[in-house]
């Protein structure tokens, strides 16, 4: 699926918020994230989810899905909001990723593409560990990140990032919190999902890496 059939969606956005969706959606394998949805999955809530692309792609590869975007920064969500159009089954939500989670569920399925990295380790962990738990039984819980090897990549990726958090003010966050696959695995595993792995940085010049973790079926 190419950006154009997203593009529309951002057309009447402003300048800023359309090249922040087109760079967005060159920058990351989202189509690759999107097809790592299960197919039995009914919902998928995104936390931190921006100006929406992701969403969007996800969305736009799956009509049947329910989809609701949630993030803290009301800049973004107001972005959002404009992308929707009248379609029924995707929504953004003005509201922190962690309370929003505290709040509601049980999730068929929840996403983290690219917001992770912005949080102190202790937090991502806390993150995962809340997310998992209001994973219904056999809910899914897919992560994507940029991780910190190989080590060109991880310097590409903190340069771009300081940039967009730190100078233009792009993305919110406390700092740029690189961590290795192996320890987002760990955090999903200990919070009792079986977790795949997905090398996704081939072809691009971030450390795109991505997780599912699947909560085990009772009864």
């Amino acid at each position: 699926m190419p950006y154009a059939d997203i593009a529309s969606l951002y057309a009447d956005l402003s300048l800023r918020d359309r090249l922040y969706a087109r760079v967005r959606y060159a920058a990351a394998p989202l189509e690759k994230v999107a097809a790592l949805v299960p197919q039995d999955v009914a919902s998928v809530v995104e936390l931190g989810c921006s100006a929406g692309v992701f969403a969007n792609v996800l969305k736009a590869r799956r009509p049947e899905l329910d989809v609701v975007g949630v993030d803290a920064d009301d800049n973004k969500i107001t972005a959002a909001l404009k992308t929707v159009r009248g379609r029924a089954g995707i929504i953004f939500v003005l509201d922190d990723a962690q309370a929003y989670a505290e709040n509601r569920g049980p999730f068929d399925a929840v996403a983290v593409v690219d917001m992770l990295y912005l949080l102190p380790a202790s937090r991502q962990d806390e993150l995962i560990r809340l997310a998992a738990s209001r994973l219904r039984p056999g809910g899914c819980l897919i992560i994507k990140e940029m991780t910190d090897r190989p080590v060109w990549k991880r310097r590409w990726c903190y340069l771009q990032e300081w940039l967009a958090v730190r100078v233009f003010g792009l993305t919110k966050g406390a700092g740029i919190f690189l961590r290795s696959g192996g320890d987002y695995r760990v955090a999903m595993e200990g919070a009792g999902l079986a977790v795949e792995t997905f090398d996704l940085t081939r072809g691009y010049p971030h450390p795109h890496f991505a997780l599912r973790g699947r909560k085990a079926t009772y009864g």
